[in-house]
């Protein structure tokens, strides 16, 4: 029978797991925020795309980049180097030495090659095929005195040569290539932050002594204990019927929270409405982060404060209870398989577990009201 000590065990965990995977994922992007994880995979991806010499070989490297105070993207006369000091991409940081931007499009990208190949003292009316083979010739950029990498200019050679010096058309294959290198970047991105969630979820069950094998050995063992964080469980999949369409919405914001700036923006040439517009893109932008900031603490401290606290006081979770005596081995190594097994557990997400609650919810619902019918019958 679905409604048995087993059944309500595993539901117990769930539960235990979706709150505590809510308070993981929540640290983790203020940490994605105050280290500005989305602009680094972004630098990391141009840099990879401009550059022949791939400095993110080892893992263990690439994985500490994102904690770097500022990017390592290129040397001060490479096409990367060049690629961050254009306006267009230089105006789309923020107002902070060595800020790169977090987002870009496939139309800004490809823009800013082309200046990058045609160089800054074209004209109207300038021929800018002649001066992008130019710089294909001359295997450096017309914007300024980079040099472009080997494997990178015949890249660049091999889609002009398919654009047939269509500079729309140009521009249509390097969208493509950057399309190409951000669904990798998002690969990486992905992969980072999965790791930020198994060492944050590590360091919560430390920290709050959340032992997966002692907590079912204490939902096992009592009843009532049982039956309470059941009937927790219930309620709060009642009361946050919406929770996976908003961790969706989340992650949806998350990505494209630093957006691009309009090109109405970039128009003017006149050095004090320069100057008026960019003290209020900075200030916009400060205020968003500081807001996006506040919603992630505030978020967290509730989590804490309401739904874990309650756990936390019917399960008995926390170092109160903890019942190994100092220096005892066998006792810390089973105790840190718990934290580790709840570790796994968090890093599989707070979206994972929310729709294995609900489902495990109806089908305990639906066991119990079926067995409500047979009794009637009878």
């Amino acid at each position: 029978m679905l409604n048995s000590v087993v059944f309500d065990v595993v539901i117990g965990l769930v539960f235990i797991y979706l709150l505590y995977s809510l308070l993981a994922t929540t640290i983790q992007e203020i940490i994605a925020s105050h280290f500005a994880f989305r602009s680094k995979i972004l630098e990391r991806a141009i840099f990879r795309m401009l550059e022949d010499d791939n400095k993110f070989k080892s893992r263990f490297k690439s994985f500490f980049y994102l904690f770097k105070k500022t990017g390592n993207g290129g040397e001060p006369k490479s096409v990367s180097s060049g690629f961050y000091k254009h306006p267009l991409i230089k105006f789309l940081g923020d107002n902070k030495p060595d800020s790169k931007p977090a987002y870009i499009t496939k139309e800004t990208f490809s823009k800013v090659m082309v200046d990058l190949l045609r160089g800054d003292q074209v004209n109207p009316g300038d021929d800018v095929s002649t001066l992008i083979q130019k710089a294909l010739d001359e295997k450096k950029i017309n914007w300024g005195v980079a040099n472009i990498p080997e494997q990178t200019l015949s890249y660049i050679k091999s889609i002009w040569a398919d654009s047939e010096g269509n500079i729309e058309i140009f521009k249509k294959l390097l969208e493509s290539w950057f399309a190409e290198t951000m669904e990798r970047a998002t690969g990486w991105y992905k992969k980072h932050t999965q790791m930020i969630l198994l060492l944050n979820g590590l360091v919560i069950a430390i920290v709050f002594n959340v032992d997966t094998i002692k907590m079912i050995n204490k939902l096992e063992k009592d009843p009532k204990l049982r039956e309470q964080i059941v009937m927790q469980a219930d309620a709060f999949a009642k009361v946050h019927p919406d929770l996976d369409k908003q961790l969706l919405q989340q992650k949806t914001d998350n990505e494209k929270f630093m957006s691009q700036y309009t090109k109405e923006e970039l128009k003017s040439n006149d050095s004090l409405q320069n100057k008026i517009q960019e003290d209020s893109l900075n200030l916009a932008k400060y205020k968003d982060i500081q807001a996006r900031r506040d919603t992630l603490l505030q978020r967290a401290d509730l989590i804490m404060k309401r739904d874990i606290s309650n756990v936390n006081y019917a399960l008995g979770i926390g170092w109160k209870t903890a019942v190994c005596k100092p220096f005892d081995l066998k006792c810390f190594i089973m105790s840190f398989i718990g934290w580790f097994i709840t570790a796994l557990a968090l890093s599989l997400g707070a979206p994972f577990w929310f729709d294995l609650l609900n489902k495990f919810m109806k089908l305990r619902n639906s066991v119990i009201s079926n067995t409500s019918k047979e009794k009637q019958v009878k």
